[in-house]
C-alpha cells in the first residue's frame, strides 16, 4: 500500500496570499473581541473589588468613630 510517495499540493501563490490575508483579518477580529471581553470583565471585577474595599473602610471608620465617641463622651 505504501509506496513511499509523499502527497503534495500545488497552490497558486496569489490564492495562498489571499487566503492568508483573510485568515489574518479574521484572527485580528477575534483577538479584538477577546480583548474587549477581557476588558469588560476586568472593569466588572475592579468595580466589585472597589465596592468591597469601600464598605470595609467605611465599616472600620464607623467603628473607630463609635469607639472614640464612647471613650470621650461616655
Amino acid at each position: 500500500m505504501d509506496d513511499g510517495i509523499v502527497p503534495s499540493v500545488v497552490v497558486d501563490q496569489a490564492d495562498y496570499r489571499q487566503v492568508t490575508e483573510r485568515l489574518d483579518a479574521l484572527e485580528e477580529k477575534v483577538e479584538f473581541v477577546h480583548a474587549e471581553i477581557a476588558q469588560r470583565a476586568g472593569k466588572r471585577v475592579g468595580r466589585d473589588i472597589g465596592i468591597v474595599y469601600g464598605l470595609s473602610i467605611g465599616t472600620i471608620l464607623f467603628l473607630v468613630y463609635l469607639m472614640v465617641k464612647a471613650a470621650f463622651f461616655g
